[in-house]
């Protein structure tokens, strides 16, 4: 059985073209390492290839950085975009929350069963509601009071925070804020909201109110990557689950919660196990 500490996964895209995944296996055989699994789309409207590799890299005789240099060649041929990741180097994530809770109890419990390949490194909060619950599970909590005359000095405490913390990925649990420009830019694809309705769907205050108003049939959630433009990133994730006339508001919303929480950490667990690429504004995600 391979030890997940040697494996390594590799994501590229490039012009479709003959012999990229031949190239590319053979790249991987050649220098001791043995392939568990390969996925690969070809995006038809732009004749765009993509690719996943995921291999076990604890026969191979090069090193991370031997490895990233002979992989350059091989991507000047194909005119590739391609990136590395390995197993060792175990990604930090920071959790951002305001008052709802539902969202960042199900990642934490998940992060306890091992279920996410990240590591929960910080949570941050514009209020203090949630600090005990940061503490039953060990992880630092940090209030950064947002209002409206320090927005800005807010922000930038927040990235320093996520700086200090050497944070990798940022993930919104119902984080009740808009992150400027600068935020996006300084975690630009790595930073993972949860919508409370199937986009596009019903805007503005009170959603499941305005669904049970109009009467719908379907309530969903949808999560994706945090773009200037709101609630418009690249979709990772979505869920819907059938409603009737029957149902109340509450009920609405309680089924709304549990959908937040499976869309959110799939697109997390997606995101943390390098299996999304994204390309202009949609994203492929390989099982």
């Amino acid at each position: 059985m391979t030890s997940s500490a040697q494996t390594a996964t590799l994501r590229l895209n490039c012009r479709d073209a003959k012999g990229i995944v031949y190239n590319v296996s053979k790249f991987i055989f050649e220098r001791g390492g043995n392939i568990i699994d390969a996925q690969q789309h070809t995006e038809e409207l732009h004749n765009r290839f993509f690719m996943r590799v995921y291999f076990d890299r604890a026969s191979m005789a090069v090193t991370k950085k031997e490895l990233r240099d002979d992989l350059e060649k091989l991507a000047v041929e194909f005119d590739m975009q391609a990136e590395w990741s390995f197993s060792d180097e175990r990604r930090r994530m920071a959790v951002m929350v305001s008052k709802y809770d539902h969202c960042l109890y199900d990642l934490l419990l998940r992060h306890q069963y091992g279920e996410i390949n990240a590591d929960i490194a910080l949570i941050v909060s514009n209020h203090p509601d949630l600090e005990d619950v940061a503490a039953q599970f060990r992880v630092p909590f940090v209030h950064v009071l947002v209002d409206a005359a320090r927005r800005e000095e807010a922000e930038k405490r927040t990235l320093e925070l996520l700086r200090q913390h050497y944070i990798d990925f940022v993930v919104l649990a119902r984080y009740m804020q808009v992150l400027s420009p600068l935020m996006v830019e300084s975690f630009r694809n790595r930073i993972i909201n949860v919508h409370h309705g199937f986009l596009p769907a019903f805007k503005g205050a009170k959603p499941y109110h305005q669904a049970y108003e109009r009467g719908v049939k379907l309530i969903g959630a949808t999560s994706h990557y945090v773009t200037e433009e709101l609630d418009a990133g690249p979709i990772i994730a979505q869920e819907t689950v059938p409603v009737k006339h029957t149902h109340s508001v509450a009920e609405l919303i309680a089924m709304g919660r549990d959908i937040e929480k499976k869309v959110l950490a799939a697109a997390v667990k997606a995101h943390a196990e390098d299996r999304i690429m994204v390309y202009h504004r949609r994203t492929i995600v390989f099982e």
